[in-house]
Protein backbone atom coordinates (compact mmCIF):
# COMPACT_ATOMS: atom_id res chain seq x y z
CA UNK A 1 0.00 0.00 0.00
CA UNK A 2 1.26 3.33 -1.16
CA UNK A 3 0.79 5.83 1.84
CA UNK A 4 1.45 8.99 0.19
CA UNK A 5 -0.57 8.43 -2.80
CA UNK A 6 -3.84 7.46 -0.18
CA UNK A 7 -3.64 10.97 2.01
CA UNK A 8 -2.83 12.26 -1.16
CA UNK A 9 -6.37 11.76 -2.29
CA UNK A 10 -7.57 11.93 1.25
CA UNK A 11 -5.95 15.56 1.19
CA UNK A 12 -8.04 16.33 -1.54
CA UNK A 13 -10.89 15.23 -0.47
CA UNK A 14 -10.19 16.86 2.88
CA UNK A 15 -9.79 20.11 1.46
CA UNK A 16 -12.47 19.95 -0.92
CA UNK A 17 -14.77 19.38 2.12
CA UNK A 18 -13.77 22.14 4.06
CA UNK A 19 -12.87 24.68 1.04
CA UNK A 20 -16.93 23.96 -0.18
CA UNK A 21 -18.13 24.33 3.93
CA UNK A 22 -16.15 27.38 4.88
CA UNK A 23 -17.61 31.36 4.40
CA UNK A 24 -16.59 33.82 2.33
CA UNK A 25 -15.37 34.27 -1.20
CA UNK A 26 -12.35 31.75 -2.52
CA UNK A 27 -9.90 34.78 -2.90
CA UNK A 28 -9.93 35.62 0.92
CA UNK A 29 -7.55 33.28 2.77
CA UNK A 30 -8.05 33.05 6.88
CA UNK A 31 -5.60 31.79 9.06
CA UNK A 32 -7.63 28.59 9.54
CA UNK A 33 -7.29 27.93 6.00
CA UNK A 34 -3.51 28.51 6.05
CA UNK A 35 -3.13 26.13 9.22
CA UNK A 36 -5.64 23.30 7.50
CA UNK A 37 -3.51 23.53 4.57
CA UNK A 38 -0.36 23.49 6.57
CA UNK A 39 -1.73 19.89 8.65
CA UNK A 40 -2.64 18.50 5.06
CA UNK A 41 0.93 18.61 4.42
CA UNK A 42 2.53 17.18 7.38
CA UNK A 43 -0.30 14.73 6.49
CA UNK A 44 1.99 14.38 3.45
CA UNK A 45 4.96 13.97 5.27
CA UNK A 46 4.16 11.43 7.51
CA UNK A 47 3.03 9.40 4.51
CA UNK A 48 6.33 9.51 3.08
CA UNK A 49 7.55 8.88 6.46
CA UNK A 50 5.38 5.79 5.87
CA UNK A 51 6.45 4.30 2.94
CA UNK A 52 10.14 4.84 4.51
CA UNK A 53 8.68 2.40 7.56
CA UNK A 54 7.44 0.14 5.93
CA UNK A 55 10.30 -0.70 3.76
CA UNK A 56 9.38 0.79 0.51
CA UNK A 57 11.50 1.94 -1.91
CA UNK A 58 12.00 6.06 -2.86
CA UNK A 59 9.87 6.20 -5.84
CA UNK A 60 7.15 4.97 -4.01
CA UNK A 61 7.01 8.62 -2.79
CA UNK A 62 6.90 9.98 -6.32
CA UNK A 63 3.93 9.29 -7.86
CA UNK A 64 2.04 11.96 -7.24
CA UNK A 65 5.31 14.33 -8.56
CA UNK A 66 4.83 12.57 -11.95
CA UNK A 67 1.14 12.98 -12.17
CA UNK A 68 1.44 16.73 -11.40
CA UNK A 69 4.53 16.80 -13.86
CA UNK A 70 2.62 15.38 -16.19
CA UNK A 71 -0.53 17.59 -15.83
CA UNK A 72 2.19 20.57 -15.52
CA UNK A 73 3.83 19.89 -18.87
CA UNK A 74 0.55 18.99 -20.42
CA UNK A 75 -1.14 22.25 -19.70
CA UNK A 76 2.36 23.60 -21.25
CA UNK A 77 2.33 21.74 -24.64
CA UNK A 78 -1.52 23.36 -24.62
CA UNK A 79 -0.30 26.90 -24.06
CA UNK A 80 2.21 26.60 -26.69
CA UNK A 81 0.56 24.21 -29.40
CA UNK A 82 -3.23 23.79 -28.28
CA UNK A 83 -4.87 26.30 -31.18
CA UNK A 84 -3.37 23.24 -33.71
CA UNK A 85 -4.34 20.28 -32.37
CA UNK A 86 -6.32 21.10 -29.38
CA UNK A 87 -10.35 19.62 -29.68
CA UNK A 88 -11.15 21.33 -26.23
CA UNK A 89 -10.22 24.21 -27.19
CA UNK A 90 -12.87 27.02 -26.01
CA UNK A 91 -10.49 30.24 -27.75
CA UNK A 92 -8.51 31.76 -25.15
CA UNK A 93 -6.52 30.06 -22.80
CA UNK A 94 -5.87 26.30 -24.38
CA UNK A 95 -4.28 24.81 -21.24
CA UNK A 96 -7.18 25.82 -19.06
CA UNK A 97 -8.46 21.86 -18.17
CA UNK A 98 -4.69 20.98 -17.19
CA UNK A 99 -4.38 23.46 -15.38
CA UNK A 100 -7.51 23.36 -13.55
CA UNK A 101 -6.98 19.87 -12.70
CA UNK A 102 -3.35 20.66 -11.65
CA UNK A 103 -4.65 23.13 -9.45
CA UNK A 104 -7.47 21.20 -7.83
CA UNK A 105 -4.80 17.78 -7.79
CA UNK A 106 -3.14 20.03 -5.63
CA UNK A 107 -6.27 21.89 -3.69
CA UNK A 108 -4.64 21.55 -0.02
CA UNK A 109 -2.28 24.05 -1.25
CA UNK A 110 -5.24 26.49 -2.01
CA UNK A 111 -4.14 29.32 0.11
CA UNK A 112 -0.30 29.01 -1.28
CA UNK A 113 -2.15 29.00 -4.64
CA UNK A 114 -4.42 32.47 -4.11
CA UNK A 115 -1.33 34.14 -3.15
CA UNK A 116 0.94 33.32 -5.48
CA UNK A 117 -1.80 34.23 -7.97
CA UNK A 118 -0.99 36.02 -11.14
CA UNK A 119 2.37 34.57 -11.47
CA UNK A 120 3.68 31.02 -12.85
CA UNK A 121 4.99 30.12 -9.22
CA UNK A 122 1.09 29.32 -8.52
CA UNK A 123 1.52 26.04 -10.46
CA UNK A 124 5.00 25.48 -10.04
CA UNK A 125 5.03 25.75 -6.04
CA UNK A 126 2.55 22.49 -5.94
CA UNK A 127 4.57 20.35 -8.54
CA UNK A 128 7.75 21.01 -6.32
CA UNK A 129 6.00 20.38 -2.93
CA UNK A 130 4.27 17.04 -4.61
CA UNK A 131 8.09 16.04 -4.80
CA UNK A 132 9.41 17.86 -1.65
CA UNK A 133 7.12 17.01 1.51
CA UNK A 134 7.16 13.08 0.44
CA UNK A 135 10.78 13.12 0.27
CA UNK A 136 11.15 15.02 2.93
CA UNK A 137 8.93 12.46 5.34
CA UNK A 138 10.61 9.28 3.64
CA UNK A 139 14.07 10.98 4.22
CA UNK A 140 13.43 11.40 7.76
CA UNK A 141 11.92 7.40 8.12
CA UNK A 142 14.94 6.14 6.55
CA UNK A 143 17.37 8.19 8.52
CA UNK A 144 15.32 6.88 11.79
CA UNK A 145 14.93 3.75 10.93
CA UNK A 146 18.42 2.66 9.95
CA UNK A 147 19.76 4.57 12.85
CA UNK A 148 17.44 1.93 14.82
CA UNK A 149 18.59 -1.06 12.98
CA UNK A 150 22.45 0.07 13.55
CA UNK A 151 21.55 0.52 17.40
CA UNK A 152 19.70 -3.03 17.57
CA UNK A 153 22.76 -4.85 15.43
CA UNK A 154 25.11 -3.07 17.91
CA UNK A 155 23.40 -4.34 21.06
CA UNK A 156 22.83 -7.83 19.30
CA UNK A 157 26.96 -7.82 19.45
CA UNK A 158 27.46 -6.84 22.95
CA UNK A 159 24.77 -9.71 23.97
CA UNK A 160 27.00 -12.32 22.00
Amino acid sequence: MNYVTIVYLINLFLYSFYFFGRIGSEGDTSGLDVSVSGVLSLFLMGAGYLNAKKGMVYRSVLWMFFINLLLFVMAGVFDQFGKDFNILSTGGSDSFLFTLALIAYNGYLFPLTVLLDGSGLAIIIPVMLSFILPSLGYLIGIKRYSAKEDADKVANEVKK
